[in-house]
């Protein structure tokens, strides 16, 4: 898979254009941007890490997470996804232009892997599976036509998004997942796709999934990591560290916390990206002035396609890719916490 199957330059680029316009709109009043600690291992510590568009990501100190700190409060964020250009481009047209190349390249291998893992645990073919952030509803179609589940059912708090699902066929639960009440929907499978860099606090987010799987529940999410590699070599240059979208880039030390902090237990975490390479070799020739260290230009743009194909099966295996896939099991008790 190349970075152009999903993400066509000229598209991509216009959503991030209108998003730096956005941010004037409804990002000028600072006054209620607050501190706040390492959302993976939740230490204070932390050191300067970059600057963009004039917001300040801090590089956590003790698992060395990237994460946007002081942060707009989340009305600020919801009224942001709710009513910016951004957002609407990406609806209108970045997402409906890409959606079949998604469904084929991203959405019916996450299905299979899906049904792969439920079948690996040994989970009844009665059991609900529920996607959060169910968006357009094209993974909701994949999963179910597989017939793994009993149903397949969506969260979207989105009430464009939800009714879109809806007029599927799909049942949705129209609020955000950290509002869900225990029980009421009783999920055995979930999963949570590209979500966690963008929420306010990924610790209360996945206590919320928690609190929506039944006890010994399978939850399949992804993110981005500042481990990977096209991150950590283009940084401040990097597409994926972008506020107001993304403000939470978490290291693969620090998600391993998080997980466990919430009371997961982690069954796999890995990061089978495949587009490090590719993304940096398309940053750089969009702006031929980035640095790159002499090694790293050998490799992406010197080394012959098999060498580069190897390197990007190195990053994976050695957990350094920017994209990250976590397996986490609910515990099979319910407690307090999650119910209170």
């Amino acid at each position: 898979m190349k970075e152009s199957d999903i993400r066509p330059q000229a598209l991509f680029n216009r959503y991030l254009e209108l998003s730096r316009q956005d941010i004037d709109r409804f990002f000028a009043d600072r006054s209620s941007f607050t501190e706040v600690p390492c959302p993976a291992c939740a230490s204070e510590r932390y050191e300067l890490g970059l600057e963009k568009f004039g917001f300040r990501y801090v590089t956590c100190l003790d698992c060395g997470s990237l994460y946007l700190s002081p942060r707009p409060a989340p009305e600020m964020i919801d009224a942001y996804c709710r009513e910016s250009e951004a957002v609407k481009f990406w609806g209108t047209h970045f997402f409906k232009e890409t959606a079949e190349a998604r469904r084929e390249r991203m959405f019916k291998p996450r299905a299979q892997l899906v049904a792969e893992w439920a079948d690996r645990v040994g989970l009844d073919h009665s059991a609900v599976f529920v996607d959060v952030g169910s968006g357009y509803g094209i993974f909701l179609e994949e999963v179910a036509r597989l017939g793994r589940f009993a149903q397949v059912a969506g969260i979207e708090p989105a009430p464009n998004l939800a009714a879109i699902c809806r007029e599927k066929g799909f049942t949705i639960v129209e609020k955000p997942v950290e509002d869900v009440r225990t029980g009421e929907i009783p999920v055995s499978f979930a999963t949570a796709f590209e979500v966690l860099e963008h929420v306010y606090d990924p610790a209360v987010f996945l206590l919320g999934v928690r609190r929506v799987l039944r006890p010994g529940g399978l939850l399949l999410f992804t993110t981005l990591t500042v481990t990977g590699f096209d991150i950590q070599v283009l940084w401040e240059h990097s597409k994926s560290v972008y506020p107001p979208h993304h403000i939470n880039l978490l290291s693969v030390s620090g998600m391993e916390q998080l997980v466990r902090r919430v009371g997961f237990e982690l069954v796999e975490l890995t990061t089978p990206g495949q587009l490090d390479v590719d993304i940096v070799r398309n940053i750089v020739n969009e702006d031929p002035s980035i640095p790159l260290h002499r090694f790293v230009r050998q490799i992406v743009f010197e080394a012959p396609d098999d060498v580069r194909e190897a390197f990007q099966k190195f990053l994976q295996a050695h957990r350094l890719s920017s994209h990250i896939r976590v397996i986490a099991r609910a515990p099979q008790t319910v407690d307090q916490e999650v119910t209170g």
